[in-house]
């Protein structure tokens, strides 16, 4: 299995999984919002080794040093713009893999350069349903997101520091957000997301006042981006009808896409990669394989 090592773009952390040989079909994968791509890194070294697998850091989140000013984040805009001056130095369209917000910003930059882009794996993306829209638009213009967005509330309030990476571990094994996640992925979690205070403490890197303004700021309306989309897409999302990606979500999306490939998986909650990771790995590596067959 090749190596996942970390490599530096200008501000910002990526892991980089080099392809074993020959000139493999590149691949991004985004992460979710208030995780980094360590997280995923027992995904990312489980795909095919002729793929060549990047996973970068988001601003505000991992090893990234880009700065993160909840006073300044308005939408997920900056984010796409990250991933876009990424995606530009790569030597050919990239497949686009992302959970939940890495979803949507995958979403969004594919609708806006469709020249960088050859095929999108969104699981679980945060796209809000046609008829809550209206009263996003007004909350956002109001300064009332916090109130119709719990997971927001909730991220104000998370807590920041523990006495050791293993006290932290410890701390989500098996509770809240993550009980159903392996223990080896809240250790990945943990590797790529806190730091030495120098106290003899941990932190986590991504500041608790950041993740909370992104999950409020989270793209209203993704539609006219989904109408504008020209490469193949695989949706991943759950049987359940929950946030972020509800029933009346998905058809929103497949009325606007029917050609859109889309899997259900009845057993799974929002955190999809870490519960299966076996079919995030087949779907990126099928989307690969008709990118290898259209780019030639």
């Amino acid at each position: 299995m090749t190596d996942v090592r970390r490599e530096v773009f200008g501000d910002f952390s990526v892991l980089h999984r080099p392809a074993s040989g020959g000139d493999g079909v590149t691949v991004h994968f985004a992460h979710a919002t208030g995780f980094n791509a360590e997280t995923y890194r027992a995904l990312l070294a489980s795909l095919d080794p002729s793929l060549d697998v990047f996973a970068m850091d988001a601003r505000g989140h991992g090893m990234s040093t880009a700065a993160g000013d909840p006073e300044k984040l308005r939408s997920w805009a900056p984010y796409r713009r990250d991933l876009e001056r990424f995606v530009e130095t790569l030597r050919r369209p990239a497949v686009l893999a992302g959970h939940s917000m890495g979803g949507t910003v995958s979403l969004e930059l594919a609708a806006a350069r469709p020249d960088l882009v050859a095929g999108l794996v969104l699981i679980d993306p945060v796209i809000l349903p046609p008829r809550q829209i209206p009263l996003y638009f007004l909350a956002r213009l109001l300064g009332l997101s916090l109130r119709l967005v719990p997971i927001a509330q909730a991220a104000a309030r998370r807590r920041m520091e523990f006495p050791s990476k293993e006290a932290a571990v410890e701390n989500y094994v098996g509770k809240g957000a993550f009980k159903t996640w392996p223990r080896e992925w809240i250790e990945a979690y943990i590797d790529g997301g806190a730091i030495a205070t120098g106290r003899g403490t941990v932190r986590l890197r991504c500041d608790r006042a950041w993740e909370s303004k992104t999950f409020a700021t989270a793209t209203v309306n993704p539609y006219g981006a989904i109408r504008k989309l020209r490469c193949p897409v695989t949706l991943i999302a759950r049987a359940d009808d929950g946030p972020p990606f509800t029933e009346a979500a998905r058809e929103a999306f497949m009325k606007m896409r029917p050609d859109t490939r889309l899997l259900i998986l009845e057993d799974a909650s929002h955190f999809m990669p870490m519960e299966h990771p076996e079919v995030a790995r087949a779907e990126i590596e099928r989307m690969a394989g008709a990118a290898r067959s259209e780019l030639g």
